[in-house]
């Protein structure tokens, strides 16, 4: 029997900012205390995949990006000139991989990938222009640079956390000689890999010469996981992000900045 499944959820729901209103202000800050998840599971074993992910609670769905990021802390700021913005997000992220593989004399080579990941980004909107920017270096992110997480659209955020789990088996045939005779013997050999982080993590974002104006910052996060088998073998990637804090200042650096 083969079992393969593939599940994604992403609940939550974001916090009020901690400062609000129209007047011009030198900070501001928001909260998330909602979680995020997705899992992903693949077996050729017949174990029973989880159904969900057990550190969800229930929650409003919120929108979700067409490249699959959704808002989890939001604040609202107004410059009364040109400043910078120095936008800085922390969030408690998690993640679960599990591969197991069972392997027989002869049989060949079991392997189970498991993944998962935690990727984060900032951006900006101006209430009275609609036009969004995009915090630096997120703005400069390329494929080839470490750190930064492309989607299927080409869209970039900052990897927060990241795992790839892999875990290859293989017996070969197994020849006893005694004197002059030969037999042959048989056995199982079957090994399971758990490995489950907790951690928090904070980056900075930067946003030079913003305009005078009343911006909406956003903090946008997004999940990943995986799960491949081959031969006989299970995997189980999940991915989660939860408790979070976002602080935003505006700062005046010097005289035309520019990265």
């Amino acid at each position: 029997m083969q079992l393969r499944t593939a599940i994604a959820i992403s609940v939550l729901t974001c916090s009020s900012a901690l400062a609000q209103g129209t007047v011009s202000s030198k900070a501001t800050a928001a909260i998330n205390t909602a979680v995020g998840c997705t899992f992903s599971a693949s077996t050729t074993l017949g174990d029973p995949a989880p159904q969900s992910c057990h550190d969800i609670f229930s929650g409003a769905a919120v929108p979700v990006t067409a490249d699959n990021f959704a808002t989890v802390m939001s604040s609202t700021i107004k410059l009364s000139n040109s400043q910078s913005l120095f936008v800085s997000p922390s969030l408690v992220t998690g993640l679960y991989t599990q591969t197991k593989t069972k392997s027989q004399p002869g049989s060949g080579p079991s392997s189970a990938t498991a993944a998962g990941g935690v990727f984060l980004r900032a951006i900006i909107t101006n209430q009275s222009t609609g036009a969004v920017q995009i915090g630096f270096p997120g703005a400069v992110c390329t494929p080839d640079i470490l750190g930064c997480h492309a989607d299927s659209n080409g869209n970039f955020g900052v990897t927060l956390d990241s795992r790839v789990q892999q875990l290859t088996q293989d017996i070969s045939n197994c020849i006893v000689t005694v004197g002059t005779s030969t037999g042959t013997c048989t056995f199982d050999l079957t090994t399971d890999l758990v490995i489950k982080t907790t951690s928090a993590h904070t980056f900075n974002f930067i946003f030079p010469n913003v305009g005078q104006g009343t911006y909406t910052v956003q903090i946008q996060a997004a999940v990943n996981s995986s799960a491949i088998t081959s031969g006989q073998a299970s995997a189980v990637g999940a991915a989660a992000y939860g408790l979070g804090s976002l602080t935003v200042e505006s700062v005046r650096l010097v005289h035309d900045f520019s990265f």
